[in-house]
C-alpha cells in the first residue's frame, strides 16, 4: 500500500509538472506574438523592448547561456589584440577609418604662397560658424568671403538657350572660415528670374534648391603638386581638373543634406577613393537656408553672349540696385568639415593656406566657382528643354582654373 502511494505520487507530479510546461510555452508564444504586433507598430523598439522580456522568462537559456558568456570574453581576450590595436578604427569608424590614424599622421601643411586664383578677395579668417542655415550674428561677410563669380552666367542663358522655369545653380560668391577643429565653407546662390523673366519665376521657385536631392561637391587641394586629375572621381563621374590645382579631397553633399548627405574622398596615390560619409561622422555636416550676403549683385547680362557661347563680357550690372532683385530667392549653403577628414590641422590654416573649388550636377556642372569655362562649354538644349551641359553625355567637364584659398598668407 505504501508503495502503491508513492508511486501515485510520483504520477501526479509529474502530470502537473507537464502542465506547466505548457501553459508556459503557450504564454511565452502569445507574449512574443504581441511582440510581433508590435514591431509592426513601434517598429523594432518594442521587439528589443520585450527582447529582455523573453530572456527574463527563459532562465533555463540564460542560465545556460554563462557558458557562452563566458566563452564571449575569452574571444574578446583573445582578441585583445585586435581590440587594443583597434579602437583607433573602431573609434575612427564614426569618422571612418580612412579619416583615421593614418590620415591625422600625415597633416598636410598647405600649399605655397603663391598659385592662388588671381580673383581672389581675401583667404578667409580665424571664426566658429554655426551651422543652421542662417546668417547668424552676421558670421559670413567680408571677412570671410573667399572669391566673387558673377550672376547670369549659368546654363539655364547659355548662347541661346533661355531655360528660366527650371531651378537655377547660379554661384555668386565662396566664402571661409576655419577654427581648432573645422574648415567652414560657405557656398552663395542666387536667383535673377525675377529680373530677367518674371513669368517664370514661379516655375524656377517650385522647387527650393535647399530642399533638393540634388548633389553639389567640393573639392579641396592641400599639397602641392599631388592629387587627382583624370579617370573619373570618387563617384566615377567624368571631372577632369587639368591646371595647377589637383584635388587631394572631394566632399559630395545633397542640397537638401538628406541622411546627412555628406560623402568624402581622399586620394591615395592612385584615386579619390571614398573614406566616409555624414551618416557615421557627425562633425562633416551642412545646412541650406534662404539668405543673402552682401549688399550688391553684380552680374552679366545673359543675352551678351548669343553669338559667342560663354563670352559674356563685363560683369557690370548690379541686380540689387540697378535691377531690383530681391534676394528673398536667393540660397546660401554652409559646410562644416572636421579638419582630419581632410588631412590637415588648424596650424595648416593658421600659416598657409590650401585650394578650394565648388561646383554642381548630377551630371556635369552648370556653374562652378572660381568660375571655369568648362561649364560654359556645350550649349544647346535637350528636347525637354534643359541644357546640354547639365548632361554628362553631351559634356565633359574639365577644369583648369585656379583654385580659391582659404588660410593665412
Amino acid at each position: 500500500m505504501i508503495r502503491f502511494t508513492a508511486i501515485l505520487s510520483i504520477f501526479l507530479l509529474a502530470a502537473c509538472s507537464s502542465s506547466d510546461g505548457v501553459d508556459s510555452t503557450t504564454d511565452t508564444s502569445y507574449a512574443r506574438y504581441d511582440s510581433g504586433t508590435e514591431t509592426d507598430s513601434g517598429t523594432e523598439p518594442i521587439d528589443t523592448g520585450n527582447e529582455p522580456t523573453d530572456t527574463g522568462t527563459e532562465p533555463t537559456d540564460t542560465g545556460t547561456e554563462p557558458t557562452d558568456t563566458g566563452t564571449e570574453p575569452t574571444d574578446t581576450d583573445t582578441g585583445s589584440t585586435d581590440t587594443g590595436n583597434e579602437p583607433t578604427d573602431t573609434g575612427t569608424e564614426p569618422t571612418d577609418t580612412d579619416t583615421g590614424s593614418t590620415d591625422t599622421g600625415t597633416v598636410s601643411s598647405g600649399l605655397p604662397s603663391s598659385g592662388g586664383n588671381p580673383d581672389s578677395l581675401t583667404t578667409g579668417t580665424r571664426k566658429t560658424i554655426t551651422i543652421d542655415g542662417e546668417n547668424t550674428a552676421n558670421e559670413w561677410g567680408d571677412d570671410t568671403l573667399l572669391i566673387l563669380d558673377p550672376a547670369g552666367d549659368e546654363a539655364r542663358f547659355l548662347g541661346n538657350n533661355w531655360t528660366a522655369h527650371e531651378p537655377p545653380w547660379d554661384y555668386v560668391a565662396l566664402h571661409g572660415a576655419w577654427d581648432d577643429s573645422n574648415l567652414y565653407i560657405g557656398i552663395q546662390f542666387v536667383n535673377i528670374t525675377d529680373v530677367l523673366d518674371p513669368a517664370n519665376l514661379g516655375s524656377s521657385e517650385g522647387s527650393q534648391i535647399h530642399g533638393m536631392d540634388l548633389v553639389q561637391f567640393l573639392v579641396f587641394d592641400t599639397i602641392a603638386g599631388e592629387g587627382y586629375s583624370t579617370g573619373g572621381d570618387m563617384w566615377a563621374k567624368d571631372q577632369v581638373f587639368l591646371g595647377d590645382n589637383q584635388p587631394d579631397a572631394q566632399l559630395y553633399f545633397h542640397s537638401n543634406f538628406s541622411q546627412e548627405g555628406t560623402y568624402l574622398s581622399r586620394w591615395d596615390g592612385a584615386a579619390l577613393t571614398q573614406t566616409t560619409d555624414g551618416l557615421l561622422t557627425p562633425g562633416l555636416t551642412g545646412a541650406g537656408g534662404e539668405f543673402f550676403v552682401g549688399t550688391t549683385l553684380m552680374g552679366v547680362d545673359p543675352g551678351s553672349d548669343n553669338d559667342s557661347p560663354g563670352e559674356y563680357g563685363p560683369s557690370n550690372i548690379d541686380y540689387i540696385g540697378d535691377r531690383g532683385h530681391s534676394t528673398a530667392y536667393d540660397t546660401f549653403f554652409e559646410v562644416q568639415i572636421p579638419f582630419e577628414s581632410i588631412g590637415i590641422a588648424a596650424s595648416t590654416l593658421d600659416n598657409a593656406t590650401i585650394g578650394i573649388f565648388a561646383a554642381n550636377g548630377d551630371g556635369n556642372a552648370v556653374d562652378s566657382i572660381p568660375n571655369d569655362p568648362a561649364t560654359s562649354s556645350t550649349p544647346g538644349t535637350s528636347d525637354s528643354n534643359s541644357p546640354l551641359e547639365w548632361r554628362a553625355t553631351d559634356d565633359d567637364d574639365e577644369y583648369t582654373v585656379p583654385f580659391a584659398r582659404v588660410g593665412s598668407l
